[in-house]
């Protein structure tokens, strides 16, 4: 169990007012019990007092023996005689724990969006039905502890951060294999897929990792242009000599995610091009020697962005700097201009400065954690702007 976990949460819950804290989204799942869950029909109860309990199918039963929490009560998964009904299975055994009635309840109310879980192509969540079914069992007041669950993942402790590290170190080997199928002629989604299929292939196993995935996003000329949009699509197109080509690359182990962006040009790099990405990788470099515990993120934001404003590229940066990692891809702080946050030890959070014309963008992208006197980078390989071919 990592030290200092519970007694973290349960501190916050106090503060709060919270009687129990009962979570059923993966990720938090995950925070609250050591124990990702594969499908997302799994329940973490932790009261104030006593010991935690996981509620899972016993299809997960080995799976949910690899997280900290003792107490585990699983129910049966489908059978031919009649259909699954996981709520009732879920009521009847939260029902068993005798916990106190009519106390208040911390929920995740609030969790409009989630990570996915190791089932990619169908994320289980709560939703009101389990409120309904936490609500009518314990006759509790439910609240929203959303907030606090939010405020307590943004600081990460050891262990998260040693997930993450091997999740970066995959995401180099999957580079790796992606530039070797890097030549005049190849499709970005063919691309896209051998750094996906490097991380299945690699990851499970690699250095005590259990799951591991990637998502790849190969963004070739002119699409590169728009890679700042809020989603990122590989297409068919073929990258040919001469063209910018971005990587987006979103790598989990465990449950635990990194995000990189690499870019790169097939053949010679215009001088523009090359000026652009110089003036990145010193916008990175600023903020790497100046930040610190205790800066506010928009400070953060500023220190990068107002070199790229000296280069006279400001308006070729749309987009926020960064923005917190772990446990899903995007979560707080929010490193941007207008970000209320402060950053503390312990926070990991993206550095990702681009540039976009309308033929093509450059990004570089990061993954730093925030120690007592500065940052710790996690990635900062391949950023060689020219490939050679």
């Amino acid at each position: 169990m990592e030290p200092g976990r519970l007694s973290r949460i349960r501190k916050a819950m106090e503060e709060e007012g919270i009687d129990v804290l009962i979570c059923r989204n993966p990720e938090n799942v995950l925070y609250v019990s050591g124990y990702w869950p594969v499908t997302g029909w799994s329940l973490a109860v932790l009261p104030l007092d006593g010991e935690p309990t996981l509620i899972v199918p016993v299809s997960e039963l080995d799976y949910a023996r690899e997280g900290w929490v003792r107490d585990i009560r699983a129910y049966e998964t489908e059978r031919l005689d009649k259909l699954w009904n996981p709520y009732k299975h879920m009521e009847d055994l939260l029902a068993s724990l005798c916990l106190p009635r009519g106390v208040k309840v911390g929920c995740e109310l609030g969790f409009e969006t989630t990570a996915t879980n190791s089932v990619v192509g169908e994320v289980n969540y709560a939703g009101k039905p389990t409120f309904d079914l936490i609500e009518n069992v314990l006759n509790a007041e439910l609240v929203d502890a959303s907030e606090m669950l939010t405020r307590l993942r943004m600081v990460k402790s050891d262990y998260e951060v040693s997930k993450m590290e091997v999740a970066a170190e995959l995401a180099g080997l999957a580079m790796e294999k992606l530039l070797e199928h890097l030549v005049d002629g190849v499709r970005e989604c063919e691309l896209a897929a051998s750094a996906e299929e490097a991380v299945y292939g690699l990851g499970v196993g690699f250095k005590g990792a259990k799951r591991a995935r990637g998502f790849a996003f190969v963004m070739s000329g002119v699409n590169s242009s728009r890679a700042w949009y809020p989603f990122n699509i590989s297409t068919d197109r073929r990258i040919r000599r001469g063209d910018v080509v971005l990587l987006e690359f979103n790598v989990c182990v465990d449950g635990y995610w990194v995000d990189f962006t690499r870019t790169w040009v097939l053949g010679k790099p215009s001088r523009e091009q090359e000026d652009m990405f110089t003036t990145l990788v010193e916008a990175q470099e600023r903020v790497y020697q100046l930040e610190s515990p205790g800066l506010s993120a928009s400070v953060v934001d500023g220190f990068a962005r107002s070199l790229i404003a000296e280069r006279g590229y400001s308006k070729l940066f749309p987009h926020r700097l960064g923005h917190g990692i772990g446990l899903r891809i995007h979560e707080a702080p929010d490193i941007h201009p207008a970000s209320r946050d402060t950053l503390v030890k312990g926070v990991v959070h993206t550095v990702e400065p681009g540039l976009y014309t309308s033929k093509f963008g450059i990004r570089l992208e990061d993954v730093v954690v925030l120690e007592d006197k500065g940052i710790r980078n996690l990635f900062d390989g391949f950023k060689d702007l020219n490939i050679r071919k």
